[in-house]
């Protein structure tokens, strides 16, 4: 079955924006988009999938908006369907990317809470949408589409559609978040038959949430579609006329031609002090600093405790949790504290602070450098966030 081309997957992104208020016709405008309306259909007369972001207020009051639309395809894509999900366009989606508490994801692994509670609230409305659909079509291709917020719930998705159907799935995400902790990374990248990973170098937002959240294909490539020193809140932006925009990068007609760079995901890394003024607030050490965290709770023997006591806590305590660990850890041994020294002060760093000297291992320390080390990074982020809404 052929995959949906870079150009496509990237304009279904951004026609999933126009559904959240759909106009009283229950249709959206696919005129400038050909390639899509030659290759899939979409009935819009019932209104979109809906869904609930945010708040605990907003859930109390059940404000759903519109988050996904599901077509069918034909011509080459018959038999296929595609589900392509907005990402963040209101303050309530902006609060659902910021939370980083954790439960438990319908696969049994640990995964961001705020986008499992957005899921769950489409979750029966695509299952009333798709079931009598891929009745009809059980060999079928189900194309899985989204951007930043909309790329995480693509993810779920994606991976939910495969174990609930059996139905081939790909998934298509761009500047999309990190969705659950290494198991579902394992899970997810297992079980979808092909995943689609685009992001610029500088989109801060395929940084968080932070460590030790980690991004899936587990073991496999992520599609950098422009290259960049830093961070930019405007390499995020679908638009093209921003810069680099990814509506812009991904305007190809095949995966080959564009580049592809190695996941750090199950990289052995560890940091080492005197080599901390080589960090940079970047992707790239983004990366390499959740490594070393996982390669070090792993050497301390503290890695499966941790992710044990992450699904039980909360997102006000989590970083708690962490913190009190590499405490313990930095007591274990004399080794063990330079590496926990060399992470810290690659953090500090990284978060571009002016003082990147690490004087103590104490919890109130270690607590502060990763409250620095968010603040950089969630600013950004947000930043990024707010330049779509």
């Amino acid at each position: 079955m052929p995959t949906l081309t870079p150009s496509m997957a990237v304009k279904l992104a951004a026609l999933a924006y126009e559904i959240k208020t759909p106009g009283s016709s229950g249709s959206y405008d696919v005129d400038a988009a050909p390639e899509i309306r030659n290759a899939f259909s979409f009935d819009l007369s019932n209104g979109p999938v809906r869904g609930v972001s945010g708040s605990i207020l907003a859930r109390m009051l059940n404000r759903s908006t519109g988050f996904a639309m599901i077509g069918k395809g034909k011509s080459q894509y018959d038999g296929d369907h595609v589900v392509a999900i907005r990402g963040t366009a209101s303050l309530s989606d902006g609060i659902t990317d910021a939370h980083i508490g954790l439960t438990g994801g319908d696969n049994n692994s640990l995964i961001h809470a705020g986008f499992n509670k957005t899921f769950q609230s489409m979750k029966p409305a695509l299952e009333s949408t798709l079931t009598p659909l891929l009745a009809r079509s059980s060999t079928g291709t189900v194309h899985c589409v989204g951007h930043s917020l909309g790329g995480a719930l693509a993810h779920i998705t994606a991976d939910w559609v495969k174990r609930r159907y059996k139905n081939k799935v790909f998934l298509y995400t761009f500047g999309a978040p990190r969705v659950g902790l290494d198991g579902f990374a394992l899970k997810t990248s297992n079980n979808i038959d092909r995943i689609f990973r685009c992001t610029h170098a500088a989109d801060p937002v395929p940084m968080v949430p932070l460590w030790p959240f980690v991004h899936a294909p587990y073991q496999g490539e992520e599609v950098l579609l422009a290259p960049g020193q830093g961070i930019s809140f405007a390499a995020h932006k679908m638009a093209e006329a921003a810069t680099p925009g990814y509506l812009n990068t991904a305007n190809s007609g095949s995966w080959r031609s564009l580049q592809r760079r190695s996941s750090l995901n199950l990289a052995t890394v560890r940091l080492k002090y005197d080599s901390r003024h080589q960090a940079s607030f970047s992707n790239y050490w983004a990366e390499k600093i959740s490594a070393g965290l996982i390669t070090l709770l792993k050497d301390a023997g503290y890695y499966t405790a941790v992710m044990a006591q992450a699904a039980i806590g909360t997102s006000l305590t989590f970083y708690d949790m962490l913190a009190r660990t590499l405490e313990a850890v930095a007591k274990a041994s004399t080794k063990l504290a330079e590496q926990t020294k060399g992470l810290l002060g690659h953090m500090l760093v990284f978060a571009r602070q002016a003082v990147s000297t690490v004087a103590e291992l104490s919890f109130k320390f270690i607590r502060w450098v990763f409250d620095v080390t968010l603040g950089a990074l969630y600013r950004t982020a947000r930043e990024a966030i707010d330049s779509v809404m």
